[in-house]
């Protein structure tokens, strides 16, 4: 099983990768197609969107035809996608494909997670769930870096180019293991069974507050950290590459969660975690709206992916226990509302930047996610005490 995770957190962190590189890129990009940075944050919305909407269709296939082939199959989708961005001729030929990509990279995360919520007993699964993430958080930090890093050197089609050719490795990878799916495969079952279950979870008071809980967390942290790359360029004059490695400082954070998390489950326990996560990332994003020196942006960034992590690992645990029958199911919805939340995220944190600037926007992201932390602590659906 171990080689088996470290493949799984291998794609995810292509995917992650070719989700993130576009951050650092909106300047580049707006400059290229004569928009605005909000106007260019489309092709973050639209990646979102389709990652979003595209999910509530793989969790019920991966629990009928197995989360591994899902992962295999979608993954060489996505391979060619990701290539065709470097194409585009105009923004929305670029925001097209990116809808295009987000589709085809949908299943790998969730439908990874799903998997070990099947085959890990719960009483070490956030510890697994954390190794797991540990390749999620890499290609968060590597995408945003080398977004930025090569934008400069190569220039923004190039990238897309280079993270074409590692998602195809990515899938050739992923063809490895469909043979090992270990539990049996739901029976074929029709599409409007799988709209029951979902409206079921909608209709579950636990379920209804992760849920919500994912669409603000969506909402507050991507879509304020999309626009951090635009502003650390605006604002402090970083050029591209220093933005990409000043952004690799949220991977930082993410990959201090990962190697402590066991010890800060044991002495917080899931409550404290969402709790001291909100905290923490409210606190990164006031700094990041006021700093006056790039220096302590790339700190409040840490601390944004250390808090991030903290919260997010333990609603990920909590999303596998919501149907263990049907676990890709119960993920896909969750991870939909997450994203549900980035897609409306981008878009509205761009208008507010276009609008009254990045202090604004930033702060007020701020300001949701400490309080959407602060609620969580009377949810029925965290457990006061870690499963043991």
């Amino acid at each position: 099983m171990r080689e088996l995770i470290v493949a799984l957190s291998l794609a995810g962190f292509i995917v992650v990768a070719c989700m993130r590189l576009s951050d650092p890129l909106l300047p580049v990009i707006a400059a290229e197609f004569g928009v605005s940075v909000g106007q260019a944050g489309i092709i973050g919305t639209a990646y979102a969107l389709a990652y979003g909407l595209f999910l509530l269709a793989y969790g019920p296939l991966g629990d009928r035809y197995g989360k591994l082939r899902i992962i295999a199959v979608t993954l060489s989708l996505a391979a060619f996608c990701v290539t065709a961005c470097a194409f585009a001729d105009s923004l929305l030929a670029l925001a097209a494909l990116r809808f295009l990509t987000g589709v085809a990279s949908a299943a790998t995360v969730p439908l990874a997670l799903a998997w070990i919520g099947d085959n890990v007993p719960i009483e070490t699964r956030q510890a697994t769930i954390a190794r797991y993430m540990s390749g999620v958080i890499f290609g968060q930090m590597l995408g945003s870096a080398l977004g930025g890093v090569m934008s400069d050197w190569l220039g923004w089609r190039s990238i897309f180019l280079l993270f074409g050719a590692a998602t195809a490795l990515a899938a050739a990878l992923a063809w490895r293991y469909p043979h090992l799916e270990t539990l049996p495969l739901a029976p074929p079952a029709p599409l409007r069974q799988a709209g029951a279950r979902y409206r079921e979870l909608l209709g579950d008071r636990k379920a209804a507050d992760l849920l919500t809980t994912a669409l603000i967390e969506g909402f507050c942290v991507f879509g304020g950290i999309a626009f951090v790359g635009a502003m650390l360029h605006e604002r402090h004059g970083l050029s591209m590459s220093l933005v990409g490695l000043c952004l690799l400082a949220y991977g930082l954070g993410g990959l201090a969660y990962s190697a402590t998390a066991p010890t800060l489950l044991r002495l917080l326990g899931q409550r404290g975690l969402i709790a001291a996560g909100g905290v923490l990332m409210a606190w990164s994003f006031v700094v990041l709206a006021t700093a006056s020196h790039w220096l302590a942006c790339a700190c409040a960034l840490t601390v944004l992916g250390f808090g991030f992590y903290l919260m997010h690992s333990t609603l990920q645990t909590l999303a596998t226990e919501l149907v263990p029958a049907a676990r890709g199911t119960a993920f896909a919805l969750f991870a939909f509302a997450l994203f549900a939340g980035q897609a409306i995220g981008v878009a509205a944190v761009g208008a507010i930047v276009d609008a009254a600037g990045y202090t604004v926007a930033l702060g007020a992201m701020g300001l949701g996610i400490g309080l959407l932390g602060l609620w969580m602590q009377a949810s029925p659906m965290v457990p006061r005490r870690v499963a043991r």
